[in-house]
């Protein structure tokens, strides 16, 4: 009688443990419901927040191609200051017209944010791979572009960019090193070729550290390594 009544404890002890399992089973489920639904519900907000930026950009493209006949890509912030703005509206034909078949020639592209406009030189334009001597199919370009920017009260920074490929020559330890030079060169090339005014210039090496794009492909590595022409906002 007592072998019986132990029994049937135990298979009582039983069924709580699968009812205790099917409970963790069903709460296991209920939770991976709602991350497999925030999942896609983010995905979808994405798709929506890229669609916008397109067509958002699309529409300042065409809205400035329309009234300039330029194309300039738009960068950060969206609140183009008034200074800049009115610094550039008067030279803005000009620009455009010197330096519209450069961009068309895939020579150089334009960046604009709130604070300057970026005239940005892929390296294959102005250098061999790991030198700074300026090659003879830069000189032509740093001319068109040093001959509007002479135009301009602004001032002047350039930026000299690597990718995250490591050089150690006895010239170059780092791509510090590069990146400075190369952008000291430019800087001495406006000076000494063109006379541009020293005061208005300025030059910085940023090395791998501002990429544009990322370093695990030939394609961005190639977009990083630079050289940006900075026009300054008078107010920056």
């Amino acid at each position: 009688m007592s072998r019986k009544k132990k029994h049937e404890e135990h298979e009582n002890h039983e069924r709580w443990l699968v009812s205790y399992a099917d409970f963790i089973t069903l709460l296991f489920a209920f939770f991976t419901s709602l991350y497999a639904m925030s999942s896609v519900n983010e995905g979808k907000y994405r798709v929506l927040s890229d669609s916008l930026a397109v067509s958002f950009n699309s529409a300042v493209h065409t809205s400035s191609s329309s009234a300039s006949g330029a194309s300039f890509v738009k960068k950060g912030s969206r609140n183009i200051t008034s200074d800049f703005r009115s610094v550039f509206s008067s030279k803005y034909d000009k620009i455009r017209d010197a330096l519209k078949e450069l961009e068309k020639n895939s020579k150089l592209s334009f960046v604009v944010d709130e604070n300057m406009l970026t005239i940005r030189i892929s390296e294959s334009v102005l250098f061999t791979p790991g030198n700074d001597q300026l090659i003879d199919e830069a000189h032509p370009v740093l001319d068109e572009v040093i001959a509007i920017l002479k135009e301009l009260p602004n001032s002047v920074r350039i930026e000299g960019h690597t990718d995250n490929i490591p050089i150690n020559t006895e010239r170059f330890p780092s791509n510090w090193d590069l990146s400075s030079a190369r952008s000291i060169a430019i800087l001495k090339y406006f000076i000494n070729e063109h006379g541009f005014e020293p005061s208005r210039l300025s030059a910085l090496g940023y090395g791998e550290f501002r990429a544009i794009e990322t370093n695990d492909t030939p394609s961005g590595r190639l977009k990083n390594r630079r050289v940006d022409i900075m026009v300054l906002n008078p107010g920056s």
